[in-house]
């Protein structure tokens, strides 16, 4: 994601383990790296399932992600290439793997749309994150370019979640108020996920918009360094803090050179 929610009474116990292993290797940080497993913990309580997504979807390559105690969102397909998503006061997202190199393909389009206007919300704030709209890259975890608390979760992250356990996140935000280009760090994924605001409530509705996006460029601008590749790429709508709804549409997306 990639995100999630956070249920302090399941991992209390890996809390005090994993803050006393910290501490003998680097007590300066030891409070950050805590914050950032705890962002990255949280996708702990995310499960699979297909209630919510058409079979069409679900053949279509895609995995739905659900959140603990959340509603979930309703995907379905609306023509070739084509995914509709209903929210109505719930969260929840669809993920493809993929096998990119951006190297050679760096270049990201797609189109979208949503049927009605971004309730209010503040994507930097937990509990009011909403947005009618996202889509989402993965990134493999980059040792050599990884911070010290980056290296230092990661065999707890693998151990949990497998290797190919995505190390960053960039997302393509659809936002409420905040202004085209701005960059925001996830409330729960932290320095790992970057949002960047595409459109907002300015933007029109009930047509279709094109985008186009350099994800190394993206990436080297917010991160630092450039990617080789990509691990997913994920579409959500966010809807239950404001208990809202929407309908939004994402088609053709693809990778090229140019």
């Amino acid at each position: 994601m990639v995100v999630g929610r956070i249920r302090k009474s399941r991992c209390l116990s890996k809390m005090k383990y994993f803050f006393f292993k910290i501490k003998r290797v680097a007590p300066s940080w030891y409070i950050i790296a805590g914050l950032v497993f705890f962002a990255h913990f949280n996708i702990s309580h995310l499960k699979s399932a297909f209630s919510e997504m058409s079979k069409s979807v679900e053949e279509s390559g895609w995995r739905e992600i659900q959140f603990a105690e959340k509603k979930p969102n309703r995907f379905s397909k609306c023509g070739q290439r084509c995914i509709q998503v209903d929210s109505a006061s719930a969260v929840s997202m669809i993920q493809r793997s993929l096998e990119i190199d951006i190297t050679k393909k760096k270049f990201f389009s797609w189109k979208w749309k949503v049927t009605a206007p971004p309730a209010s919300s503040n994507l930097a704030k937990k509990g009011e994150d909403d947005r009618p709209l996202a889509v989402y890259i993965t990134f493999p975890f980059d040792y050599r370019n990884a911070s010290m608390s980056e290296r230092a979760l990661r065999p707890l992250i693998e151990l949990r979640y497998g290797k190919e356990a995505p190390g960053r996140v960039l997302s393509y935000v659809w936002a409420s108020t905040e202004s085209k280009g701005k960059v925001i760090e996830s409330p729960f994924g932290g320095a790992q996920h970057k949002m960047i605001i595409k459109r907002n409530n300015r933007s029109r509705l009930g047509v279709w918009l094109e985008e186009k996006v350099d994800i190394v460029a993206n990436y080297k601008d917010v991160f630092g360094t450039e990617p080789e590749s990509v691990l997913h790429i994920l579409i959500s709508s966010d809807t239950d803090d404001t208990r809202s709804f929407t309908t939004g549409f994402v088609k053709n997306m693809r990778f090229t050179s140019r």
